[in-house]
């Protein structure tokens, strides 16, 4: 008896130690992903400067260089965001985890 609940108070353990570290790489990975910039002349989704590409389509009337980027650049943020957002959703559901199994052991009066 006594061995199923030290078993039970580990699984709970590291069931929420497990959803808050993946949460933290995973929201680790979609910052990364998102700094990295979409082009050679554009920004990132977390940092969208496209000034050289701006500067670039005022030098060469027509270019579309700008327009380029900022697609890119939108396009790439959908995936930055999913990341992150489900970083927060993990780390967001292991500490539920963990509150539940601690008001679960908590004794009753």
């Amino acid at each position: 008896m006594r061995g199923t609940s030290v078993r039970r108070k580990s699984a709970a353990w590291q069931a929420w130690l497990w959803l808050i570290g993946a949460g933290f790489a995973v929201l680790l990975g979609g910052i990364v992903f998102g700094l990295q910039k979409t082009g050679p002349l554009c920004g990132s989704p977390l940092m969208p400067d496209s000034r050289a590409a701006e500067a670039f389509d005022a030098l060469h009337r027509g270019a579309g260089a700008a327009a380029g980027c900022y697609r890119s650049i939108g396009a790439a943020a959908v995936p930055t965001w999913i990341l992150i957002a489900l970083g927060v959703v993990l780390v967001l559901a292991g500490v539920t985890v963990r509150i539940v199994a601690i008001s679960r052991s908590a004794p009753t009066s």
